[in-house]
């Protein structure tokens, strides 16, 4: 498969396991805190559809193509990305419904956020260039620090004080409306420290859209450069190309005008010669 579909699709998938594990920080925080076995569920549902897009990937970019030997040491090497394909929350959430064995969740959240960042690892490979030189992944990684913290604070100075903080999703629903500045107004914070909290992930939401809007442009106009620098190359070669091509044009006009004034010398001769000899 084509080079750039793969880095296309693999930065796609890298996004959506990060989401993941977003997910799987917060259901973790919910089960210590209070939460439904509805939004539970959800989150198994999504996590199935990251296992088959992992798997995917497994087939098209490790297996198609591959020779048998590189698969086996890819496998023996990377053995936890296959076990990423296993759709471990879906089986104990939707399936098996261990809400009351908390133990037995630990244990699977542990393998299940262990495979997703080792895979991450892997998928960001061909990508991580371009984050890293922006410092996006830092920034990232702070908007998703004080979305979970945000979220887990609010519930907890919101709880049995704002009515409509009836669990732990409505404290991350009202952090993802107002990290977006989206403002539904449907849950508003009744204390002092909620609206403090409040303040927090509306800046963090702002300065983090106006960081991807700065890196995008800047990554516009460094394209733009690159592409007029290799059309100034590429016009200076061709006029270099035509220069050479002149030259050699000009050295075959300059012999063939020398061969000519030899031609008319010895025609010359040959007119003095006849004279002489009538």
């Amino acid at each position: 498969m084509d080079r750039h579909y793969r880095i296309i699709f693999e930065a796609l998938l890298s996004i959506l396991i990060i989401i993941d594990l977003f997910f799987a920080v917060l259901i973790s925080i919910g089960f210590i805190v209070g939460i439904k076995a509805g939004s539970v569920n959800y989150f198994g549902m999504w996590d199935l559809i990251v296992c088959i897009l992992i798997l995917i990937d497994f087939i098209l970019f490790r297996v198609i193509g591959e020779p048998k030997e590189n698969i086996r040491d890819f496998i023996r090497e990377n053995w936890i990305y296959v076990m990423a394909c296993i759709p471990l929350f879906f089986i104990g959430f939707n399936i098996l419904h261990l809400f009351e064995f908390k133990l037995i969740i630990a244990i699977l959240g542990i393998i299940r956020i262990y495979a997703l960042l080792k895979v991450l690892k892997i998928t960001t490979h061909n990508v991580r260039e371009y984050p890293q030189k922006t410092k996006l992944d830092y920034a990232t990684l702070l908007l998703l620090l004080v979305l979970i913290i945000g979220s887990l604070l609010f519930f907890l100075v919101e709880r049995g004080v704002n009515p409509e903080v009836t669990g732990y999703e409505s404290a991350i629903w009202y952090s993802l409306v107002s990290m977006t500045t989206t403002g539904y107004g449907d849950i508003v914070p009744m204390t002092f420290l909620g609206q403090i909290i409040g303040v927090i992930i509306i800046l963090t939401g702002m300065g983090y859209v106006s960081l991807v809007t700065a890196t995008l442009a800047f990554s516009f106009i460094e394209l733009f450069r690159k592409a007029s620098g290799k059309a100034a190359d590429k016009l200076e070669k061709s006029v270099k190309g035509l220069e050479n091509t002149l030259d050699r044009h000009d050295e075959k006009i300059d012999k063939v005008l020398k061969r000519m004034d030899e031609i008319e010398k010895k025609l010359d001769e040959m007119e003095k010669n006849q004279k002489i000899n009538k």
